[in-house]
């Protein structure tokens, strides 16, 4: 039986192994392994996530996401519906149109909200390995689970890393078990960063376990043995955008405790240590007097159980948007690609268009969408329906190379006309 761990970069863990219910993240021991080489980053991450005077976005974001698909057999090599059930989990999960919101605690539900932050699959990328898992533990962790990212180590190197997120998929272990889900780079370039003020664009992304991959849609291999629901590359990408686990990652002190460090953000409740993989909606763990609250077992930034999960708090979608507006600026769709006003929500990508054409809607409460791809001569080439649906891809399939119409009528009221070109 696979047992399995995560490890995050703006978070503390350790990389034990996992029963079926738990689920780990290991950021927080690639944040030490880095510090090694950046002396000082682990304060500046800390720096980060104490900022509490964010600027707040208009429109949604719109992230590109190249998958590195790495594998060794058949089984690793997952299909692209768990990719494309991923990329809608991130999406529902981000907007919070995710269906088990109803499961939030009237007592949180003041301080959680959506992101205007939306992810669109720009590159499937598929690499046989003949390395036998890509293994994080060792003398210099980190060091060999990061050849997954370097085609000449048998990865895959990344694909333009200032301007899309590259997630690695792949066997994942820790000291030659499998007992690892993922880990996430941190925002770089920060002020007063010092040594650590620019990324290292080599190894930028997300890794995460073949297992842990999908969504709703297709739920991932490790759905069963696991509880794996598309959740931990949520987690994962909170990470690459800046949050920290819930609970600080100090070894489970509360405030006025030795040692006693929290998320940085002013929404989030004092959490002692980190959930036991389970949905326990009775604990609290600390005290914290007047407007005291119990553990927030909700939130992805948790170790609790995924079907327990279904939320971001108000404050960390902030960080996160001060992320996107202020370090990670160029990790998104241009804005020459994306509608203006009403229609600001949705996007169309990319053009010039190779394989596929990717349709996001932003929309949360449109109930229909009708979508017609129409050549240069007026020919009806496809035509389709969307019913709620936030994604969808046009396979390009036998086209021509040319120039085509593209329009997307919502709710029989707003009209998109866009110019797509195949080459």
């Amino acid at each position: 039986m696979k047992k399995i761990t995560t490890l995050l970069l703006s978070s503390l863990v350790s990389a034990s192994l996992l029963t079926a219910q738990d689920h780990h993240c290991g950021s927080h021991l690639y944040l030490q392994q880095l510090e090694k080489s950046n002396p000082g980053i682990t304060d500046q991450v800390r720096s980060l996530s104490q900022k509490q005077h964010y600027k707040s976005r208009a429109g949604i974001t719109y992230i590109p996401v190249v998958f590195h698909v790495v594998y060794n057999g058949s089984f690793q090599n997952i299909n692209d519906d768990y990719l494309n059930a991923q990329i809608e989990q991130l999406n529902h999960c981000f907007l919070r149109t995710n269906s088990d919101t109803v499961n939030m605690r009237a007592v949180f539900q003041p301080i959680v909200g959506p992101a205007k932050i939306q992810f669109i699959l720009d590159q499937i990328i598929r690499v046989p390995t003949v390395q036998q898992g890509f293994d994080a533990g060792g003398i210099d962790p980190f060091v060999y689970s990061d050849y997954v990212k370097s085609t000449a180590n048998g990865g895959s190197s990344p694909i333009e890393p200032t301007k899309k997120l590259n997630i690695w998929v792949c066997d994942l272990k820790i000291d030659g078990s499998d007992g690892l889900i993922g880990y996430a780079y941190p925002p770089p370039g920060l002020p007063n960063w010092g040594g650590f003020g620019n990324t290292n664009p080599a190894i930028d992304g997300v890794v995460i376990d073949y297992l842990a991959v999908g969504g709703p849609a297709k739920q991932p291999l490790g759905f069963n043995l696991f509880g794996f629901r598309g959740k931990s590359l949520v987690h994962e990408v909170g990470h690459y955008l800046g949050l920290r686990h819930i609970w600080g990652d100090d070894g489970g002190a509360c405030f006025g405790q030795f040692g006693f460090d929290d998320d940085g953000i002013n929404d989030t409740p004092h959490q002692g240590d980190q959930s036991q993989f389970n949905c326990d909606k009775n604990i609290n763990s600390c005290n914290e007097g007047a407007n005291d609250k119990p553990d927030m077992v909700e939130n992805y930034m948790d170790y609790s159980l995924e079907s327990c999960q279904n939320s971001f708090t108000k404050g960390q979608v902030s960080l996160m948007e001060y992320v996107l507006e202020n370090i990670r600026t160029t990790i998104k769709v241009p804005t020459s690609l994306i509608e203006n006003d009403i229609t600001s929500q949705i996007a169309i990508y990319p053009n010039p268009a190779t394989n596929q054409i990717n349709l996001s809607i932003g929309l949360p409460s449109y109930q229909q969408a009708h979508v017609t791809l129409s050549s240069v001569t007026g020919q009806l080439i496809h035509t389709h329906t969307l019913h709620g649906d936030m994604q969808y891809i046009i396979e390009r399939n036998i086209l021509p190379a040319g120039l085509y119409f593209i329009q997307l009528q919502i709710d029989n009221y707003t009209t998109i006309s866009r110019k797509i070109i195949l080459e």
